[in-house]
């Protein structure tokens, strides 16, 4: 079991290594923007050891080029808020080194009192995941002997130096902006949602029972586009203090990728709901059936044809609304049309056959994905 278990996750690991790889040369993808960030990160380390070492002449400048890769974050309001942190970090360690030192005879003592004590200003919570550096700079100071004076001015200075070389850079050099990957999730939460739409329409004009598990597969699309959402989120947070913002088109985008999510949020829902149903009506194996599961012969192929023409109008209005296209209106003329059949194949009279009440809760789940996609 645990050999599988290594083996599925190296596996996972080298799809992602290859889907990196493939989308490196795609505009926008995560994988380019990351690759830019790695860049970035090596630039700012050069350039604040440059600076250090060769402009300011500082002894052992390595808090420099540490503090600069540090500040290369994915949003430039991140970098900033990071750099922020740094510095307090750094201070931090300096003062507990400082300290140690003072009051401990021995490097020895003096480090078995600054380790724990810079450990546990670590865990202050405005610190965040720049806390690591209260222990790392404290330790390095005693260990290396460089709690006077100068030396003490030195890290403050190789701080503040690598902290203001990363912003920079971080600002200046292809800030980064995310909107495009989100974008493109939101196309791939929508085929996702059409693919499974037009599979279940499949399978309602099937004679025959298969095994596939809807629910899961919807359950899936919900967590894929709630990941969207959590893309789109840390995309606008990138728009602040950067100094793209104020672009037109920048702000189109966040606009349209806020409805277009919106959009397939609803449509995720709704085909959650309708897999689920369709998963006790059509799944021999489960044990939690629905009893009288029967269908009129016209109502599933009529069922189908909505769920074909409502996987159409996803795709159609996602693409239309991510693309700034004008909404006619007409993406869901063929889906009301469609609809209307079926509510005509439906039972008027609401007589007690067993297809009577299963017609009936599916015609209601397939109401709310049309008005999920045409609202």
């Amino acid at each position: 079991m645990v050999r599988f278990s290594v083996r599925g996750g190296l596996e996972r690991d080298l799809r992602g290594a290859w889907g990196f790889a493939r989308d490196l040369p795609r505009r926008g993808s995560w994988a380019q923007e990351t690759a830019v960030q790695a860049l970035k990160a090596g630039v700012a380390a050069v350039l604040a050891w440059f600076l250090a070492a060769h402009v300011l002449h500082l002894p052992q400048p390595y808090l420099a080029p540490w503090v600069a890769l540090c500040m290369v974050r994915p949003t430039v309001h991140w970098s900033v808020l990071t750099g922020l942190r740094q510095v307090a970090a750094v201070v931090l360690g300096v003062l507990i080194a400082v300290g140690a030192v003072a009051l401990m005879p021995g490097k020895e003592l003096a480090l078995a009192a600054a380790v724990p004590a810079a450990f546990l200003a670590s865990t202050w919570p405005r610190l965040d995941d720049q806390g690591l550096s209260v222990p790392f700079t404290a330790l390095f100071m005693v260990a290396l002997d460089t709690v006077e004076g100068p030396f003490v001015l030195y890290r403050l200075t190789e701080t503040v130096l690598g902290a203001t070389v990363g912003m920079g850079i971080n600002l200046l050099l292809a800030p980064p902006f995310r909107l495009l990957t989100v974008a493109a999730r939101a196309r791939r939460n929508a085929g996702d949602a059409a693919a499974l739409l037009r599979d279940l329409a499949a399978r309602l004009r099937a004679t025959e029972a298969d095994a596939v598990d809807w629910s899961a597969r919807a359950r899936r699309l919900e967590d894929d586009v709630a990941a969207t959402g959590e893309a789109l989120k840390h995309a606008r947070d990138g728009l602040r203090l950067n100094p793209r913002k104020g672009e037109a088109r920048v702000q189109d985008s966040v606009s349209d990728d806020v409805e277009a999510l919106d959009l397939v949020r609803r449509i995720a829902r709704a085909t959650r709901a309708l897999a689920d149903l369709l998963a006790d009506l059509l799944d021999d194996t489960r044990s939690d059936r629905m009893p009288d599961l029967s269908l009129d012969p016209g109502f599933g192929p009529a069922c189908a044809d909505v769920l074909d023409a409502a996987a159409d109008a996803t795709e159609r209005r996602v693409t239309a609304l991510l693309s700034r296209e004008d909404d006619p209106g007409e993406y869901g003329s063929g889906l009301t049309a469609a609809l209307d059949v079926l509510e005509r194949r439906a039972d008027p009279d609401c007589d007690d056959r067993p297809e009577t009440e299963t017609q009936g809760a599916l015609l209601m789940a397939v109401r709310r994905l049309v008005l999920a996609i045409t609202r």
